[in-house]
C-alpha cells in the first residue's frame, strides 16, 4: 500500500516550501504523482445590497489573487524539479457555489491531500485555508502541515489517538504507508467514557495486533481521559513521546454546508506543532 496520489493545497507562495518539503517526504519512497492545486474563486453574485462594491473592484481582487497564482506555480515547478517525481500543476476557476466546493472535488481522487494550517494574522485564511473542510468533508485522508515549529523528518516516531471510533479506525488505517515505515508507534488507546476498562483496554491490545500483522513497530499505552482540554492533553503526548506526526480522527457533526467540530480535533487543528494526518 503507498500514496501514489498525492494533492498539495496551495494558496500562499510563502508556504510552498513547506508544504512542498512534506508532499516529497509522501511521494519519493512510492514514486508516487504529485499535484499542486490553486484554486481561483469565484465571483459572487450580484446584489443590490451591496451597492458598494463595484464590479471592477471585484474584478481586480479576483485578478490580483489569479496573479499570485503565477508566483505559487513557479514556487512548485522548482520543487518538483528538484526531485524525481512527476508533478502536475492545475489551475481551478471555481464556480458557484464556490472555493471550498472546487477544493473538494480535486481532494476526493486523491490517496491523500496535504494542506496548510489555517493562519489566524493571514487576511485570507478564512476564505483560503480549509483543512478542517478537508479533513471532514474531502473523504480522504489529509495531513495538515503546522505553520510553526521546525518541519523536519515525518512518520519516524508517530503517536496515533486511538479510542475505537469509526474515526480513528479511517486514521489509522489511512496511515498505514507512514506506519509501515515509522520507527516506533506509539498507540494511546483512550478509555472510552460509560464503557468498562477492560473494553478499552482489548480494544487497544487489537487494533495493536492488527498493525503488528502489517509490520508495523507498535505499542500500545492504555490512557484515560484527563478532565482538562482533550486536544492540549494529546498534543502534551505527543511532545512527551518526541513524535514527529499525529495521528487521529476527526470528530463532527455536519449538517448540509454547516459543521461542528468536536473539542479536540479543533484544538489540534488549531495548536499542533508537528504535521497531523487526520480522517473523518
Amino acid at each position: 500500500m503507498a500514496y501514489k496520489s498525492i494533492l498539495v493545497h496551495l494558496n500562499n507562495e510563502g508556504r510552498v516550501k513547506r508544504l512542498m518539503s512534506a508532499a516529497m517526504q509522501l511521494a519519493l519512497p512510492s514514486n508516487s504523482h504529485v499535484t499542486g492545486l490553486f484554486v481561483v474563486p469565484p465571483a459572487p453574485p450580484k446584489s443590490p445590497l451591496l451597492p458598494m462594491i463595484s464590479g471592477g473592484a471585484i474584478a481586480s481582487a479576483l485578478d490580483a489573487y489569479r496573479k499570485t497564482g503565477e508566483g505559487i506555480h513557479k514556487a512548485f515547478d522548482e520543487a518538483i524539479s528538484a526531485q524525481p517525481v512527476v508533478g502536475e500543476w492545475r489551475l481551478h476557476q471555481a464556480k458557484r457555489p464556490g472555493y471550498v466546493e472546487a477544493v473538494l472535488d480535486h481532494a476526493r481522487s486523491a490517496d491523500v491531500v496535504v494542506a496548510a494550517q489555517k493562519e489566524s494574522d493571514w487576511d485570507y485564511a478564512d476564505m483560503f485555508d480549509v483543512p478542517d473542510w478537508l479533513a471532514m468533508e474531502g473523504g480522504r485522508p489529509v495531513l495538515i502541515v503546522p505553520k510553526a515549529g521546525e518541519l523536519g523528518s515525518i512518520g519516524e516516531r508517530v503517536v496515533v489517538a486511538w479510542n475505537n471510533s469509526r474515526e480513528s479506525a479511517r486514521a489509522v488505517f489511512d496511515a498505514l504507508p507512514l506506519l509501515q515505515k515509522a520507527n516506533e508507534v506509539t498507540v494511546l488507546s483512550v478509555e472510552e467514557a460509560g464503557k468498562p476498562e477492560a473494553t478499552s483496554e482489548i480494544a487497544g491490545a487489537e487494533i495493536g495486533a492488527t498493525l503488528a500483522r502489517h509490520g508495523v513497530k507498535v505499542n500500545v499505552q492504555q490512557t484515560k481521559p484527563g478532565r482538562g482540554d482533550a486536544g492540549g492533553e494529546l498534543l502534551a503526548q505527543v511532545s512527551a513521546h518526541r513524535a514527529d506526526l499525529l495521528v487521529m480522527g476527526c470528530f463532527g457533526r455536519s449538517r448540509l454546508r454547516e459543521f461542528v467540530l468536536g473539542g479536540a480535533s479543533r484544538h489540534v487543528l488549531q495548536n499542533a506543532t508537528v504535521p497531523v494526518l487526520m480522517s473523518h
